[in-house]
């Protein structure tokens, strides 16, 4: 193997990650890889790394851009490196991949590589392609449109043919979590702990009404962001939070998001509102309008659950986001009633 060029690394520090500083390391990478990329890439020439997120918090983790430089031409790999054993997340990807969501097919997924367990590092293919969010918020009509459908094309294609695994959320779990968002707003006071606690006690009411409903595979955190589209190809990223859950909750999680997406960029949560519905229609189509009896409760628990995070991070702006989440949970729940 050739000598290998560390030159261009933007190398992390984390002591929640304890492996962080050997899987950012191309040296370290480079006594790995040889075992674990395919054959037909040839032999490395030098490895180069940027780190692209980090998250030193709840569940730390960091994810990174492998550059290949090898005898076969240029390659670029995903590395995300946890604080913890997710060899998992490299399971499931597999399995994905081989219910009919390979690299290549209509519906995909990223191609995984290989689970490092001595760095807790996963590896997989690079996926090309173009962030739904940045063609949401495109002001052609025409290409949210396109993308809006897409993304439902893809779930509900998800939903119907994946295998069931990871971890099963069940109603009773959704409100464990919920009573604990609850109280983490609950010890701020003011208006914000009066409308969290009226929301918590809205969903506790409507979850004794929702019945049971079959279970599906689901993304965990299904949004704009986990979606590149290409030519011919819908791509879904990020497979840290898969479960098995009511499906009506990746189509809000998604549903959600776009409100947040509306406010952030365009100054308003209803300005996405035509990217919504346009989503819900196209995934409704595919024989699920069971999901719409579900979507209020779901949605609101998601808007309890961003407003505990905008309260966690405390970014700029972060008392009016909480409260514009807990005033959408509030307003979905009472149109759902009315």
């Amino acid at each position: 193997m050739s000598e290998l060029d560390s030159s261009e690394s933007c190398l992390a520090s984390d002591p929640g990650i304890p492996t962080l500083q050997k899987a950012c390391d191309p040296v370290v990478l480079g006594e790995y890889l040889p075992e674990v990329l395919p054959s037909e890439w040839g032999a490395i020439r030098n490895v180069r790394l940027q780190v692209l997120r980090h998250y030193p918090r709840t569940h730390p983790r960091c994810t990174f851009e492998i550059t290949l430089g090898t005898t076969r031409g240029c390659y670029s790999l995903i590395g995300k490196v946890y604080a913890e054993d997710r060899s998992d997340v490299y399971q499931a990807m597999e399995e994905i991949r081989r219910a009919g969501f390979g690299s290549e097919d209509e519906f995909a997924i990223p191609r995984p590589v290989a689970f490092l367990a001595p760095l807790r590092l996963l590896l997989y293919e690079k996926a090309p392609g173009t962030s739904t969010k940045v063609l949401i918020l495109s002001p052609n009509e025409s290409v949210r449109v396109l993308a809006a459908e897409r993304c439902a094309r893809w779930l509900a294609r998800f939903q119907a043919m994946a295998p069931r695994s990871g971890r099963v959320v069940r109603p009773s779990d959704q409100l464990i979590s919920l009573e604990g968002w609850w109280r983490c707003l609950a010890d701020l006071g003011g208006s914000l702990a009066d409308k969290a606690s009226r929301l918590f006690e809205q969903l506790k009411a409507t979850a004794l009404g929702l019945g049971s409903i079959e279970m599906c595979a689901g993304h965990g955190m299904y949004t704009c962001s986990q979606v590149l589209l290409l030519e011919g190809r819908t791509v879904t990223v990020d497979w840290d939070s898969f479960n098995v859950a009511d499906p009506s909750h990746d189509v809000a999680r998604m549903l959600v998001y776009l409100k947040r997406v509306g406010l952030k960029h365009l100054g308003s949560v209803h300005a996405l509102d035509g990217a919504a519905e346009v989503f819900l229609k196209t995934y409704v189509a595919t024989g699920r309008a069971y999901v719409r009896t579900r979507l209020a409760f779901q949605k609101a628990a998601i808007c309890l659950e961003r407003a505990k995070r905008d309260v966690a991070k405390q970014a700029h702006g972060w008392r009016e986001d909480a409260e514009m989440m807990l005033d959408e949970g509030l307003r979905m729940l009472e149109q759902e009633l009315n």
